[in-house]
């Protein structure tokens, strides 16, 4: 098994100045199996109006919990999360898509385009993102299944592209191809696209879409897998998990907290708060 040797301090300066991080293996082989070989049985309980198998989903955390729960508490995942924006992390989504294979002529490049959320980036300025994603293939990409591209540092340029450059290849793309359970985490505004399917197998892809506990979120945390969660969140005093299923009752005191001392140093502060109220 390929191991992680870059720290999380690595990481993110990985992720402040490339705009992307990759986080070798962080869910395992039996894992990645797991989910991929539920996309059927999801399919069967979630079918589109005219009986069709839907080829994405999201909210699927009522359908498969323990495989859902057991990649979003993944603790390495969550520290590393709260570095980039405070312990402020809600999950914004929790998405589980697969492309089918595409006829050999279509363009290969999807589209480049930036996230939800996303702003024009000023020249050389970075600015903490309102939306990350944690994206997880559940197979090795190569070239005929499809990677994925990005253009490094885009994020903090003012670069734009026209309609026809979007499907287009950028001198500047650096194709990736991560491995099964690997995790690539990205900034919103960082260009990117994907790359056609012209394997014989569909591509699946599973990811969890992060932003700051006083956005919306598009999910759904109401239903009974998830209350039961939140449930058991509040008896323990987990309020990481609560702020990820859209509860934080610290939401508006650290909102406002005055901002005299740097960002960082509170979050330190908070954290330890959280983690010392937190009970077996």
């Amino acid at each position: 098994m390929r191991e992680d040797t870059k720290s999380l301090q690595e990481h993110l300066e990985e992720f402040k100045t490339v705009g992307f991080t990759l986080f070798p293996k962080m869910l395992d082989d039996d894992w990645v199996k797991a989910m991929r070989d539920s996309f059927e049985e999801i399919g069967d309980r979630m079918p589109n109006h005219d009986g069709s198998r839907p080829q994405v989903f999201v909210d699927v955390l009522e359908h498969k919990p323990d495989l859902v729960l057991s990649a979003l508490s993944n603790e390495r995942l969550l520290d590393f999360a709260e570095m980039i924006v405070g312990p402020h992390v809600q999950l914004e989504s929790i998405t589980y898509r697969r492309t089918a294979p595409q006829d050999p002529n279509t363009n290969p490049v999807l589209g480049f385009h930036r996230d939800m959320f996303a702003e024009f980036p000023q020249e050389g300025v970075y600015n903490r993102p309102l939306l990350f994603n944690a994206l997880s293939y559940l197979q090795d990409l190569d070239d005929e299944i499809g990677p994925l591209r990005i253009i490094p540092g885009s994020h903090m340029r003012a670069m734009a592209l026209a309609p026809e450059e979007r499907k287009q290849p950028h001198p500047d793309e650096v194709i990736v191809y991560p491995k099964a359970g690997d995790v690539a985490v990205f900034h919103n505004a960082i260009v990117h696209s994907g790359t056609a399917n012209y394997s014989k197998n569909y591509r699946y892809l599973f990811f969890l879409t992060m932003n700051h506990s006083w956005l919306k979120h598009r999910a759904n945390y109401s239903g009974p897998i998830s209350e039961s969660v939140k449930a058991r969140a509040r008896a323990t005093g987990n309020r990481r998990l609560l702020r990820l299923l859209g509860e934080d009752e610290k939401v508006f005191r650290r909102a406002n907290s005055g901002f005299m001392q740097p960002d960082e140093l509170m979050w330190e502060q908070w954290i330890a708060e959280d983690a010392a109220d937190l009970k077996n």
